[in-house]
């Protein structure tokens, strides 16, 4: 039974907006949540960038990762850390110019596979010396067809807008898959034209692709849990866990934990954004959590299609919350 989560994330820079894109957040931070209690602490944290980020306000926060027996792979913008689970100690950094504003880094088999959402391409390393494997263009192009090559683009705040935005890859049948959210879809990397299609009208920033009973299930920026049937590439069910009760959280849905029926959900603090068309779902109303507005975890019966609990953050603990992923188990 799953006693704890890992939730990465960060922590809102407060004039973030104001300096603009790729400076939001000043501190990236790896959190522990016991289920049994649901008290939070800190295990990890980053407060300065370094060789690997722009020069003045990098912007620091910990994306999804990727536990490995007794690891975690846990990537910054710019980076790939690996962590020790028993006492989180920092064994080694992969880094390299090619990486820019990453979102996930999933473990497949010897390999990481790194999105580098900046550039809009996958980025396979090797996990035990960090070369570079290859790079895979999220729409089969080139991966330098509007990019230098020359270009060290740790160093660069923001590349938006992006083509495709790739956020986390997946397998289906032995194959890769990434979700673009500039799409708002899902594809097979190495055959963009095999596509599952999540675009629902509107900007709602489709997130993750987490297997569960033979279905993959996608999230969305508004809470919403959208199933798909991967062998008809279709969407079968797109399920509300909010829609008839009153506690909506007044956040962004990203990050999801899957533990036999039980479902982990991962919301941040709303921020300010220049995509308004993502604060839409605004409208639906029925927030309990509003006046706080802190980030939280949801827990879900999937069996029963039922709120079980939340998991609300400490004040100033984080802000965004990117991954959630399985911690210690009985």
């Amino acid at each position: 039974m799953l006693k704890k989560l890992l939730l990465s994330g960060g922590r809102l820079r407060p004039n973030g907006f104001e300096l603009g894109e790729g400076k939001y957040y000043d501190l990236a931070r790896l959190v522990e949540l016991d289920l049994s209690t649901g008290e939070y602490r800190v295990v990890v944290e980053k407060s300065d960038g370094g060789d690997n980020y722009p020069e003045e306000h990098p912007n620091l926060q910990f994306t999804v990762g990727s536990v490995d027996g007794d690891v975690i792979w846990l990537p910054t913008d710019t980076e790939v850390h690996c962590y020790r689970l028993s006492d989180f100690r920092l064994l080694k950094v992969y880094s390299h110019p090619c990486f820019h504003n990453i979102h996930s880094a999933q473990l497949f088999g010897e390999c990481l596979y790194i999105t580098s959402t900046g550039l809009d391409n996958v980025i396979v390393l090797d996990k035990h010396s960090g070369d570079v494997v290859k790079i895979l263009n999220c729409e089969a192009k080139d991966p330098w067809h509007r990019f230098d090559q020359n270009i060290d683009y740790r160093k660069v705040h923001s590349t938006r807008p992006h083509d495709c935005h790739p956020n986390y890859v997946f397998k289906v049948d032995g194959e890769f898959w990434v979700t673009r959210c500039s799409q708002e879809d899902a594809v097979k990397i190495s055959d963009p034209k095999d596509r599952i299609d999540i675009d629902l009208g509107g900007d709602k920033g489709v997130h993750d692709g987490v297997w569960w009973n033979n279905q993959l299930i996608f999230t969305q920026v508004d809470g919403n849990l959208l199933i798909c049937d991967p062998k008809t590439q279709a969407l079968t069910e797109i399920y509300d866990p909010f829609k008839q009760i009153t506690n909506r959280p007044m956040g962004w849905c990203r990050g999801l934990m899957v533990d036999g029926n039980d479902f982990y959900l991962g919301f941040s603090k709303l921020r300010k954004t220049n995509v308004r068309s993502r604060l839409k779902f605004l409208s639906q109303g029925n927030f309990k959590y509003a006046s706080g507005n802190n980030a939280l975890v949801v827990k879900i019966d999937m069996a029963r299609r039922e709120v079980k609990q939340t998991y609300v953050t400490p004040d100033g603990m984080i802000d965004a919350i990117y991954g959630v992923m399985p911690g210690s188990h009985d």
